[in-house]
């Protein structure tokens, strides 16, 4: 059976992006150049007054002997990325100008030999003739500096949107890792505080001589921990799940208060599959039960509600506890359970949940999360490739 992925439907995926081959970029930007001549010269010159040879070759050529001389401005350019805003800009100048400088006498001279009075071998002995003197061997030296002008700001703007691309990953990557640690650490705060009550109570329970008790107690306790440890803290759990992991806590507190607790579920089953962080109802139904059935002798109920409403997945634990007042939640101050859960939620959610806290009827406190609706992603690992 092939191993299946969750992930949620929300989840930002972060991928690599690959910043193109230079080489591939290079040749192709000379080849549009080639092309976009050629077709200008055949445009005005026209096909019919031109021998197609004399307008493709010695473009292409120009072209190729451009390639090359703009090639070493890469390496180059390397050494100029820390250079001040003005140094940087003077030293590209200067150096498309030196390109300009080498490329426009060889793009002439090429020029002038596809025509059959004009020897390039003679004009490097020094003969030139009347029509082609050495000085106009700088015509159109603006036009090739503006090409490897063009060409240096390609460079450096395709550069610089994938290092900023580059940047933006690596700081969004960074903020998720934080988040993620963040989401651990109040994570992790929940086992200690958990840990310290229960072996209290089975302290309670050896000192009243109840053995069997307390050893139900810790193999419920070994249980619900092997199972806390096996989620990872920064990866949300179905709500299925999260269920089953409270019924384990349940089961350690049943132990202690037998008939004084009654606890009932009124899960909505479409909301059974839906995705939210580990154990963030646990805390809710620890805080109940310490501030709410502790303190009573007999009757003490909790209700756990899920259910969705447009597009949001609603949560309440509901006690009966013997407040009437807010001013009684001694606990929301206080406790640790509720802190961490809204520290969580504000970490996983932030600006998109809410956290509420009311008076239950007719008497007790109730506690209502809501958060977006996440689905898990199922994906066979070959899709992920």
């Amino acid at each position: 059976m092939p191993e299946l992925f969750f992930q949620s439907s929300n989840e930002p995926i972060i991928h690599d992006t690959e910043k193109p081959s230079f080489w591939k970029l290079h040749v192709l930007g000379w080849m549009f150049y080639v092309l976009i001549l050629t077709i200008d010269n055949i445009a005005f010159i026209g096909s019919d007054k031109l021998d197609n040879d004399l307008v493709i070759f010695p473009v292409l050529t120009s072209g190729i002997i451009a390639l090359f001389l703009t090639w070493p401005l890469r390496y180059l350019y390397r050494h100029f990325w820390r250079l001040k805003p003005a140094h940087l800009i003077l030293a590209v100048v200067f150096s498309s100008l030196m390109v300009a400088v080498i490329w426009t006498p060889l793009k002439n001279m090429v020029v002038w030999s596809w025509e059959d009075q004009f020897s390039i071998l003679q004009a490097f002995q020094g003969h030139f003739d009347a029509e082609h003197q050495p000085s106009r061997l700088f015509m159109t030296i603006s036009y090739a500096f503006f090409m490897v002008m063009v060409w240096s700001s390609l460079y450096f703007g395709i550069n610089y949107h994938f290092r900023l691309v580059q940047e933006k990953e690596q700081h969004f990557r960074a903020v998720m890792l934080s988040h993620k640690s963040q989401i651990k650490m109040l994570r992790y705060q929940i086992n200690p505080h958990f840990l310290f009550n229960t072996l209290n109570a089975i302290s309670t329970l050896v000192l009243q001589g109840c053995q069997q008790g307390a050893n139900d107690m810790l193999i419920k306790l070994s249980t619900f921990f092997r199972y806390s440890l096996d989620n990872d803290p920064d990866k949300k759990i179905t709500l299925r799940e999260e269920v089953d992991a409270l019924k384990l806590y349940l089961d350690i507190e049943k132990t202690r208060f037998d008939e004084r607790l009654t606890v009932e579920f009124d899960i909505e089953p479409n909301a059974l599959n839906l995705l939210l962080p580990s154990l963030i109802l646990q805390p809710l139904v620890e805080n109940s039960i310490k501030y709410a059935i502790s303190k009573m002798r007999t009757g003490g109920k909790i209700l756990i509600q899920a259910h969705c409403i447009h597009g949001r997945l609603l949560m309440r634990v509901e006690d009966n506890g013997p407040f009437t007042n807010l001013n009684d939640l001694v606990f929301k101050e206080q406790g640790v359970g509720l802190k961490n859960i809204h520290e969580r939620l504000n970490v996983t959610y932030p600006q998109q949940h809410s956290f509420d806290i009311s008076v239950a009827e007719p008497h007790g406190f109730a506690v209502t999360l809501q958060i977006p609706v996440e689905h898990p992603v199922c994906q066979h690992p070959d899709a992920l490739a």
